[in-house]
């Protein structure tokens, strides 16, 4: 009878036991992971989606809910939602929630932990899960935003000063950038060296440099490309190196005068040819020169068949003449003239002349109506006869 109630008991007692443990076994157990997150890698700068699984391992689990923890890299961008609600999650069964995360611009490449607080019922208090995201910017992104030259027209012989703006179009900072200027052998730096440094320059930021150049002065007019490479570094020590173009113009403004070079007239108002020779004096060539004889009634009265003389091309340091045919009205009359020419770069140009005209006759001239040889031929047959006679 003992040996029956000894084993009645130890029955009842393995049989409490048992439940407590499986009683214990199936309460709700919930894990947490990351499902997936996009893009991947996830890019500084940027705003990414991750999905985060909720896992109950154990029997139903009550008021879970789930919140994000902002620390760096991560923050939450305007307008996300920070805590989601679930409510009941069935034995074995799983939940989904997606959150949006801002990633810093400045992050570093490489794994940053994401944290995430979650909790249920049966919990008391919230539980940390944390989790890699790889962090990957796609482009370095250094580029040369805009460049300006002062004076954007550089006149051979003479300084400017070159302005270049850097950008960071990047979402990482870059650091250590050498700004390196390739100049053809008409320019040079006349202070300080072909090369600028920028310690350092953040997502999104600009920053400038400056150079002061100088042209030879036989430098042909015309647009040189000057390459400007620049040397930078990531903030995990990558090196990185860009090559882009930058254009500067050689030109000067036309130096373009005119002056009377001849005149042929028997009288102050005979008809007779005036003789104009248009000068290049500047540094550049000018091309479809015309020559604009403008009627005045007052001064003359043009004669050619046109008022207009074509010239052409006019290259610098070189002059053309060209011949119009008049009759004064006055004694002393005043041309007036106009000049069309193009530079090199198609800009047009006009000039207006007023030239005072000098007619001299030969009276004035201190010429008489006979030729100068005629009297001098007399003279010295003259001379040979009195030298014949007096031999004699």
């Amino acid at each position: 009878m003992k040996k029956m109630f000894f084993l009645l008991m130890l029955v009842v007692f393995c049989v409490s036991f048992c439940t407590g443990v499986f009683a214990g076994g199936v309460a709700p157990f919930i894990t947490a992971s990351i499902l997936k997150y996009e893009p991947s890698p996830a890019e500084q700068g940027r705003t990414i989606d991750v999905w985060v699984k909720l896992h109950n391992e154990g029997t139903q689990a009550n008021n879970v809910a789930i919140k994000f923890l902002p620390e760096y890299p991560f923050s939450l961008p305007d307008g996300a939602r920070n805590r989601f609600d679930i409510g009941v999650i069935p034995e074995t069964e799983d939940a989904v929630v997606k959150f949006s995360v801002f990633v810093d611009p400045n992050a570093p490449n490489g794994d940053r932990d994401i944290t995430f607080l979650y909790k249920f019922d049966t919990a008391n208090d919230w539980i940390k899960f944390t989790a890699p995201i790889t962090l990957q910017t796609k482009t370095a992104g250094l580029i040369i935003k805009n460049y300006l030259i002062d004076p954007r027209e550089v006149v051979p012989g003479q300084k400017c000063k070159l302005k270049l703006t850097v950008e960071n179009s990047a979402k990482i900072a870059m650091k250590n950038v050498d700004v390196v200027l390739v100049l053809p052998e008409q320019f040079s730096v006349v202070e300080g060296s072909s090369k600028k440094r920028i310690g350092l320059i953040n997502a999104g930021e600009k920053k400038d440099v400056e150079f002061i150049l100088a042209s030879d002065s036989s430098t042909k007019v015309g647009v040189f490309t000057i390459p400007v490479t620049l040397n930078y570094q990531d903030i995990t020590n990558t090196d990185y190196s860009e090559t882009s173009d930058i254009s500067l113009i050689v030109n000067a403004e036309p130096e373009i005068d005119l002056l009377v070079d001849s005149v042929e007239f028997k009288s102050k108002t005979s008809p007779g040819v005036v003789s104009l020779k248009i000068v290049n004096k500047g540094v550049v060539d000018v091309k479809f020169v015309t020559v604009n004889l403008i009627n005045s009634p007052e001064n003359y009265e043009t004669l050619s068949v046109s008022s207009k003389k074509y010239v052409g091309n006019l290259d610098s340091d070189d002059f053309e003449t060209v011949d119009f045919r008049i009759k004064p009205v006055v004694k002393f009359p005043k041309l007036y003239v106009e000049l069309e020419f193009k530079d090199p770069y198609n800009k047009d140009f006009k000039r207006s002349f007023v030239l005072p005209l000098k007619i001299f006759t030969a009276k004035e001239l201190g010429k008489s109506g006979y030729p100068v040889g005629l009297f001098v031929v007399l003279a010295l047959i003259v001379a040979g006869g009195i030298w014949f006679f007096r031999r004699k």
